[in-house]
Order: structure tokens, then sequence, then C-alpha cells
């Protein structure tokens, strides 16, 4: 794994799934909510990780539950509950608005390219060292590209 040098320093938007933390570019959000899952209708034939959508200022939300596709081991009825749901730009995402279910939404920060540890996989943009932490960097248009 190398240094993502060649990216400049972006904003994130640091948020908790669980008890791992996560971070986006703050560019793709919306805006950040309490969780409306109780008003979330299921849709049949849908992949695991959607949750089903729901009527959001007038506007039908697909809401997405990032934890099937990135804590798979621990995304069974694990008693955590999702307080908060992001809500994603929809020009900047598929056309479609959509919102995650996240545990807990932290903070924004600016992180340095010098920072980030760059992984090999498609969802993960790379490992960021933010004090004596690591927070995983998420790229969410792989993560929505799949509803």
């Amino acid at each position: 794994m190398g240094r993502c040098e060649h990216m400049g320093s972006h904003q994130v938007l640091e948020f908790t799934l669980g008890w791992k933390q996560y971070c986006i570019d703050i560019e793709y959000i919306a805006e950040v909510v309490s969780s409306l899952r109780e008003d979330v209708s299921s849709i049949p034939d849908s992949p695991p990780h959607v949750e089903g959508e729901l009527d959001f200022r007038g506007e039908t939300t697909r809401i997405i539950d990032p934890r099937a596709r990135l804590l798979p081991e621990e995304y069974e009825a694990n008693g955590i509950s999702q307080d908060r749901m992001i809500v994603f730009d929809t020009e900047m995402m598929t056309g479609e608005r959509s919102g995650w279910m996240v545990t807990d939404v932290l903070r924004i920060v600016t992180i340095d390219p010098e920072s980030v540890e760059a992984v090999d996989e498609e969802i993960i943009n790379g490992i960021v060292a933010l004090e004596d932490e690591q927070v995983v960097w998420i790229d969410p248009g792989t993560i929505l590209d799949e509803t």
C-alpha cells in the first residue's frame, strides 16, 4: 500500500457504523438528519443493502444500510441503533435521492493526502490517520451504484 499524494486535501464527514469509523467527501452530502427508519417502506426484490424508500421533503428517497457492504459479517441483527441519516446530493450521485442510515455523525475534518494510506478496494478511497485513530474513507458512489 502506498500513500495517496496525487490527491489534494479534502473535507470529509466522519461517521460511525456500529463501533467502526468511516468518512466520505462532504461534496456528496446534502444534509444530515435524525433517523427516519420508521417511515421507510420496503422495496420488493431489492438488494440486501437497500432498506427501502421514504418520502423525504417531497422527494422519494432510497434508504441504504451501508453495513451490508462495509460490515457484512456484522450486518445481521447486531442490536446497534442507527440514529442518523446522511442524505446525498442528487446531482453528485446517481440522479436519484438516497440516504444512508448510520450510527452517528461525528464531525467534518480536512484530511491531508499524506495522512491517507492507499487501499486496493473498489469502495474504499483509503485509510486516513486522524489524530490517533484510523478512519476508512469510503467512495459512496460505488455503494449507491449497486442500488
